[in-house]
């Protein structure tokens, strides 16, 4: 209950703007307790006063309206508190999915790195849904039941403690049972959420992969291991529901134990005129006030203890600490073109759980204005300059310079505004070109997108496929590779980046793409900060400076012609590379 409570405690913000409603709910299930508390008395005053000794009908009758009208006010008192708490249920469900997903939006790329995507999906779908359900269900009923059983406490020892202390005698069991189980239903109900990722995380790799799977023949294999998973799935779900089983018998068998002793020692103490008989029916009444909650909080313990689960989880997410606050890096809001220098600094990298470096001491200068190609095998170290420049990762050792300033006096967004990147793999948004081109940014008219498409050679492939209203299909599957690195390009131009990067843009571009784009690469480089990997000679050959890595080092920096004179590594990559 104390990680119960600190887990709220941190979902309180979310809470907070909806407290009223939880209020008002609170106070209608604080008036629906008194009235169901009355009831029993109303009966019992019934049997004591209106049947028993002379059968008053006048006052049995006046009896009957109170009770009437003592009903349809808990029926509209339970109407209001479930009508509070859906409303604020819902409020608390949005607000904590829109935060999620925002932090998700804001977390570094190392923790993706950990996490899979159907791990995230299932925090922001299944967790949200689970604690929505505590929200706007289970917390009214388990609110108003536990009221109940407090209110009904304190009204059978009000009424006759003695009777009340014998009758509840074995009520303890009762919160032993829900103790001891309540536990081992908790260990449970974390293995089922555990499992749930897995199945989510293993259908958004394989259904990602479809196309692959197909081609490799792999259907039965993905199949059988998905079995698995489902089989691990179901025997934490069968667990849970066994140790669920045993519950309400055990509660059952102490409520007729209850019973029976209240029925045994209640009767013989009306016999004896020691009680009368109406305390005794009240007794019943107050009995059926304390199982019938229980029963309700055994039923709603699994959705309660599963939301539990999945509150820990989401909060687990939101106390992941993000990447650097705005406030703590003063933003750059004008840079000259001048400043646009880059420079890397005896820079050594190592990834997360790898053993091998990425980078080992590496330093060169691109200078402001000029273009940089860097080349070398795969693993050698390329991209990983990309992302060390982006502040993705930080380098373990050295600095790295933009514009005179060491990246980590740079503002995240600001430096991300500063550098275009255009990678290989693209991903594309389904809606329509207009949309992908612009991610939702509001003031880019249409005839700018027209003009930034013009220099990226992509618009007379799409102008009569209906222009920036052309529908692009989940990923860019109804575009060819090339066409989706054409649009990438255009897309980067629009935001009119200070450096440009072309991390093996062209790689999967045909020659015809190929010349149109290096036509609109020459254009829009002119006079702007470059850096350039790729295979392709002809993409590089005009570049100012080459970089060569092998194996996270540096080993030759200079033109492409006095490179080819050195005879090296470039030399070798050359002849390689020009016979494709």
């Amino acid at each position: 209950m104390n990680t119960m409570g600190a887990t709220l405690a941190r979902l309180r913000p979310s809470l907070k703007p909806f407290r009223s409603w939880f209020i008002a709910g609170v106070a209608a299930i604080l008036s629906s307790t008194v009235v169901e508390i009355a009831l029993p008395v109303i009966l019992g005053k019934g049997v004591d006063v209106a049947i028993a000794p002379r059968g008053d009908t006048r006052l049995l009758f006046q009896l009957g309206v109170v009770y009437l009208i003592l009903i349809l006010l808990k029926t509209v008192l339970e109407s209001l508190q479930a009508y509070c708490f859906q409303c604020a249920g819902e409020g608390v469900t949005h607000t904590l999915r829109l935060g999620l997903f925002s932090k998700i939006l804001g977390l570094p790329v190392p923790y993706f790195d950990k996490n899979p995507t159907g791990r995230l999906l299932t925090r922001v779908v299944n967790d949200i849904k689970s604690l929505s359900e505590l929200f706007t269900a289970s917390f009214s009923v388990i609110a108003l039941d536990v009221m109940i059983i407090f209110g009904t406490f304190f009204a059978m020892f009000w009424v006759h403690w003695r009777l009340a202390a014998a009758v509840l005698f074995s009520f303890p069991a009762v919160f032993l049972v829900i103790h001891v189980f309540g536990r081992r239903l908790a260990l449970a109900y974390r293995e089922i959420r555990t499992r749930l990722s897995e199945i989510n995380a293993f259908l958004g790799e394989n259904i990602g992969a479809i196309g692959t799977i197909q081609r490799l023949g792999a259907e039965s294999e993905r199949s059988e291991k998905f079995n698995r998973i489902l089989e691990s799935h179901n025997a934490a779900q069968m667990a849970s529901l066994e140790l669920f089983a045993r519950v309400q018998p055990l509660t059952n068998t102490l409520n007729g134990l209850t019973m029976g002793i209240l029925l045994g020692l209640g009767g013989y103490w009306v016999i004896q005129g020691e009680i009368s008989l109406g305390m005794l029916v009240a007794f019943f009444g107050y009995i059926r006030n304390l199982f019938q909650p229980i029963r309700d909080l055994i039923e709603k313990y699994n959705t309660f203890l599963s939301s539990a689960t999945s509150a820990e989880r989401v909060v687990g997410i939101l106390e992941e600490p993000g990447e650097m606050s705005e406030s703590e890096v003063p933003a750059i809001s004008f840079l000259m073109p001048g400043d646009c220098g880059i420079r890397f600094d005896k820079v050594s990298f190592t990834y997360p759980l790898r053993q091998q470096p990425a980078l080992k001491n590496v330093s060169f200068e691109v200078v402001a204005g000029s273009s940089t190609a860097v080349v070398g095998a795969t693993g050698s170290g390329k991209s990983t300059l990309v992302r060390l420049l982006l502040k993705f990762y930080e380098a373990n050792s050295g600095s790295i310079f933009f514009g005179h300033r060491d990246i980590r006096e740079w503002n995240r967004q600001d430096l991300r505004r500063q550098i275009g990147v255009i990678h290989q793999d693209i991903y594309l948004f389904q809606g329509t070109l207009r949309e992908n081109l612009t991610l939702g940014r509001s003031g880019v008219g249409d005839d700018t997108l027209r003009e930034k498409c013009q220099h990226a050679q992509l618009w007379p492939l799409l102008e009569n496929r209906g222009g920036l209203d052309f529908q692009v299909l989940e990923g860019g599957t109804n575009l060819s590779v090339g066409e989706r690195q054409l649009l990438s390009f255009a897309r980067i131009l629009i935001t009119d980046p200070k450096v440009l990067i072309l991390d093996e843009a062209t790689a999967n571009i045909d020659r015809e793409l190929e010349r149109r784009l290096i036509r609109a690469i020459r254009e829009v480089l002119a006079n702007r900060t470059s850096i350039v990997i790729a295979h392709r000679l002809a993409t590089i050959a005009a570049c100012d400076q080459i970089l060569v890595l092998d194996k996270a080092e540096l080993v030759e920096t200079g033109t492409y012609d006095g490179l080819l004179r050195a005879k090296g590594i470039f030399k070798n990559f050359h002849e390689i590379y020009s016979q494709n």
